[in-house]
């Protein structure tokens, strides 16, 4: 009995002393375990880290919607790199509006030379640079008062900034954009400077409705497009005018609005690429003697056929209103605006609201059947020399009038009158004919003939000092010019 239970308890403590040992065990396995999984824990999340980071590296983008540039792989960050280059070979035989004959103008000229980058941040925040080298150009719409030589007004080559904005893009219906940029006003104006028809725009676009100015405006697409809208607040240009980024001293500021409509768009119907609307806009401008914020109005060659006397300046209000459309269906392609404008203005004691109106018609077609469009031309076969590709070739032509309120010429004091009728002309009016030739998605060239006709602007032309009324008027020789452009953009 004593050996039982002497054999008894010493297996009893073997037993005990293997319990406590296998317990230690599995206690070091589950820490030794915990601590391999939090070290794999640690290898994925820097792995996850090392593709996250993979992912955000940009990339080099060469593309012909993207130009060159860098993005990342997600979208959401970008910068592009772009640029434009115009150069003019130009033959223009106008009046000088000084002396009886005409003037003749022939030479080269680099019309636009831009680069500018764009890019994207956060996949929300648009943003464009844009620089101007070429501004040489005679009359640019910075110039407030021109001449009346056949060389027209011109500055001294000082570069400028184009563009300067960035696009927050809080939804498709709502947008805001902020810094200096193409008000959302003109139809021809709002197209990319690459895409219009005609070398020159028209008597709308040039010499009415503003060309870039510094504000904000909200701006979006309803209805998946079919109706876009935009409201616009901003300091007020000058007619065809191009505000600097510089202060603007003026207190009042320029109200803009327009609705645009394509109430067919994505149907594939031959009313598809329809779009009418309107726009407008609003201002207090009052200007002085010496600062007239009053424009000059040119021709298609660039030379002023209409300038406001010394001492006539801005003085009330200003209001623009802009019905437009266009049509594209096939290879054909319609364009058309109208503009209407009213101004309060003052010269000494004289005082009287002018209203000035222009209108415009633009035509295009394909001729290698490309389809046309409000944007740029892509054609289906490009231009190679060692192949047959030829490019895309478009005709257009264009018709446009301006019509000067006549009350601009009479007052019995010649001091005091607006405008001077033997200087001046009262009616414009043109029409133009054109061959572009699309080597491919970047070049272009291009071959511009338009006649503009004047009434009145003529030397001789006189104003009745008893009854202020024009008594005769003697018309402004012709004008007629022939542009041929060589175009690269990217």
């Amino acid at each position: 009995m004593k050996k039982n239970w002497k054999l008894k308890l010493g297996l009893l403590l073997v037993l005990a002393a293997n319990m406590a040992h296998a317990d230690d065990s599995t206690e070091d396995r589950i820490a030794k375990l915990q601590k391999l999984l939090e070290e794999q824990q640690w290898q994925m999340k820097a792995m996850a880290d090392e593709l996250k980071a993979l992912q955000q590296k940009p990339t080099v983008v060469t593309s012909e919607k993207d130009g060159i540039g860098l993005k990342s792989s997600d979208g959401d960050f970008g910068i592009k790199l772009h640029g434009l280059v115009q150069v003019d070979e130009r033959d223009i035989q106008a009046d000088d509006g000084a002396t009886a004959g005409s003037g003749t103008t022939h030479g080269w000229l680099v019309r636009k030379a831009r680069p500018w980058i764009e890019g994207s941040l956060f996949g929300w925040i648009d943003y464009k640079l844009t620089p101007e080298f070429a501004t040489t150009t005679s009359n640019v719409a910075t110039v407030k008062s021109g001449t009346t030589t056949v060389s027209g007004s011109s500055t001294l080559g000082t570069p400028e900034v184009i563009d300067a904005y960035f696009d927050a893009k809080f939804q498709p219906w709502l947008k805001l954009r902020v810094g200096k940029f193409k008000p959302f006003v003109g139809l021809a104006r709002l197209q990319a400077d690459t895409d219009g028809k005609f070398l020159e725009h028209s008597f709308v676009t040039a010499n009415l409705l503003p060309q870039r100015d510094v504000g904000a405006a909200i701006h979006g697409d309803l209805f998946e497009g079919k109706l876009n809208y935009a409201v616009g607040y901003s300091n007020g240009v000058i007619d065809g005018g191009d505000q600097s980024v510089a202060l603007d001293n003026n207190n009042d500021k320029e109200i803009s609005a327009r609705v645009f409509a394509q109430p067919f768009k994505g149907n594939g119907g031959a009313l598809a690429n329809l779009g009418v609307g309107i726009a407008g806009t609003s201002i207090d401008q009052i200007g002085t003697a010496t600062s007239s914020q009053l424009p000059a109005f040119r021709s298609f060659g660039q030379l002023n056929f209409y300038s406001y006397n010394t001492g006539s300046f801005a003085d009330g209000r200003r209001t623009r209103l802009s019905p437009q459309a266009y049509y594209y269906y096939g290879p054909f392609g319609l364009l058309t605006e109208y503009a209407s404008e009213s101004q309060d203005i003052s010269n000494g004691a004289h005082h009287a609201k002018l209203e000035n109106d222009a209108w415009q018609a633009t035509f295009s077609w394909l001729l290698t059947g490309e389809e046309a469009s409000y944007g740029s031309v892509k054609p289906k076969q490009p231009f190679n020399p060692n192949s047959s590709g030829w490019g895309a070739w478009e005709i257009v032509a264009r018709v446009s009038e301006m019509d000067i309120d006549h009350d601009a010429f009479t007052g019995k004091v010649a001091a005091t009158r607006f405008a001077d009728i033997s200087k001046s002309a009262r009616t414009a009016k043109a029409w133009g004919i054109g061959l572009n030739w699309y080597l491919n998605n970047y070049t272009r060239f291009a071959l511009d003939f338009e006649e503009t006709q004047f009434d009145g602007g003529g030397l001789g032309s006189k104003v009745s000092a008893s009854s202020g009324a024009i008594t005769k008027l003697v018309d402004r020789e012709d004008e007629r010019a022939m542009i041929g452009r060589l175009q690269l953009s990217f």
